[in-house]
Order: structure tokens, then C-alpha cells, then sequence
């Protein structure tokens, strides 16, 4: 066999071991995550300029995505759709709003150094 063949029929088996690693592992590795998903929220912020994004995860819940530190554009959103902020608990990284008689708590964490991820409890709004 010629040495060229040898190294591509290498480069071929690392390929699809380090593919099954990942297929196998594939709930260890992402969690609840979709990573596809995720790239395309991240690449509306970072490309189309927008201020925040929507994705899911695994289990269909619509999350939201905003540059760290701009919860105020989750807020604002909110705010259209009636929903009056009654606390921000920095501490346990969760908003609390209020409707009418309903109060809704909706939890939020860091996500790739850059972004905050909104778990959010309502229908898809962007």
C-alpha cells in the first residue's frame, strides 16, 4: 500500500473512534444541551446584532440567550407581554414577576463565559 493510503485509512479510524466517543457519551458530554441550537442563537447575537435569541434544550422548554450581564432585554420582553419584575435574586440567579394574582419565578445562569441562558416557562415570544 502506498504511505499516503496508510495515513488515510489512519486518519479515517481516528476520525470515527473520536465520532463514537462522542455518540456514546453524548448526554455526559452536552447534558440538557443542544449544541446546534445553540450556535444558531449565539450566531444571531454575535452576526445579526440581535439582542437576544431563543433555543431549547433536549426537552423542547424554550430557553432565551442574552450577552452576560443583559437580563434588562429579557425584562423589557417581559414587560410587553404584562409582566411586572418584583425581584431580582442575584444571589440564587432567579427573576420573579408578577400578572395579575400570578407570580412567575424564572431562573437563569451563566452560559459560555459570554452569555446568560433564560429558562423560561412561556411559549416561544421572539
Amino acid at each position: 500500500m502506498k504511505k499516503g493510503m496508510k495515513v488515510s485509512i489512519s486518519f479515517l479510524i481516528f476520525v470515527m473512534g473520536v465520532w463514537s466517543l462522542i455518540l456514546i457519551n453524548w448526554e455526559h458530554i452536552f447534558e440538557t444541551n443542544r449544541p446546534i441550537a445553540n450556535m444558531k442563537a449565539i450566531y444571531q447575537l454575535e452576526i445579526k446584532g440581535k439582542d437576544i435569541a431563543k433555543t431549547s434544550n433536549v426537552d423542547n422548554d424554550m430557553l432565551y440567550i442574552v450577552p452576560k450581564g443583559h437580563l434588562d432585554t429579557y425584562i423589557k420582553m417581559m414587560s410587553k407581554e404584562g409582566y411586572m419584575l418584583l425581584e431580582e435574586d442575584i444571589e440564587h440567579n432567579k427573576l420573579v414577576f408578577k400578572e395579575g394574582q400570578n407570580t412567575v419565578s424564572i431562573s437563569y445562569k451563566r452560559f459560555a463565559r459570554k452569555y446568560t441562558i433564560i429558562e423560561s416557562p412561556f411559549p416561544e415570544k421572539v
